[in-house]
């Protein structure tokens, strides 16, 4: 007897199971099982959003009773099962391991090594060049305790930023989401700079039209950094009101008239 069934699945072992189920299928010492991957699995925007499934050919087989091909049988179900066997065998040995590796962990929480720190956020920003074909450089700075700013500079500049500096703040966001135990900032050429010269002038015009008009604004969503320079701004005006609403990345701020 043989039952074949295509299945979609992010890796074998899934791919598995789910003919299992599907089929309605136990294994036992009587079946083989033979996999063939059809369509390998693609990881979406470089595995950070999760991964595509892929397309398995799932074959389970019922081994013949006559003692000629029971050597073959073996052989084959040796192959097929190779990958389960090291499954296990890795699991085997990460279960030994993991009690020191945890307790590795911990000390090296307690003192911070900063080029470690630079050393990931140097191959994440490296990462992200090369897969974005960027013609640019940049390099990493501490400037203080677990704060990093990475200044890139090339021709691709107006790529890095975006329009209005969308881009650099979604990038910023995601290394700050990818990166833990340390804040990085992005800049470019001075670009945040100049934003926020941009940022006081926006929230000096809106504030007078608040005051004059007595109508709530509503600003375009703003990474925190953004928000801050509005804000401090706004406040210099007695008779208005500053607060943000939302969640991040889409946060924006609100300006309204004091009752």
């Amino acid at each position: 007897m043989e039952k074949t069934i295509e299945i979609k699945a992010i890796d074998k072992e899934k791919a598995l199971k789910r003919a299992l189920n599907i089929l309605g299928v136990e294994l036992t010492d009587n079946e083989t099982v033979d996999i063939v991957e059809k369509v390998a699995p693609r990881k979406k925007f470089f595995g950070l959003l999760g991964t595509e499934p892929g397309i398995y050919e799932v074959s389970i087989k019922t081994k013949q009773e006559e003692k000629k091909e029971v050597k073959e049988h073996k052989e084959h179900k040796t192959h097929v099962h190779k990958y389960e066997k090291e499954k296990t065998e890795k699991h085997v040995k990460n279960e030994k391991v993991e009690k020191p590796e945890k307790a590795e962990k911990v000390e090296k929480t307690e003192k911070v090594d900063h080029s470690e720190q630079e050393k990931e956020i140097s191959e994440k920003v490296a990462f992200f060049v090369e897969k974005m074909k960027l013609d640019i450089k940049y390099k990493i700075k501490r400037v203080k305790e677990r704060v990093y700013v990475v200044e890139f500079f090339g021709k691709d500049n107006a790529l890095i930023i975006g329009q209005k500096g969308k881009t650099l703040n979604s990038f910023e966001y995601l290394l700050n989401s990818m990166i833990k135990n340390c804040k990085i900032e992005i800049d470019v050429e001075k670009f945040k700079e100049k934003r926020n010269d941009t940022l006081r002038v926006l929230a000096k015009r809106m504030a007078e039209k608040v005051s004059k008009t007595g109508k709530t604004v509503r600003l375009n969503a703003m990474p925190p950094r953004e928000r801050k320079v509005i804000h401090e701004v706004v406040n210099k005006y007695p008779d208005l009101d500053t607060f943000s609403e939302g969640r991040d990345p889409k946060r924006y701020i609100v300006i309204k008239k004091k009752r």
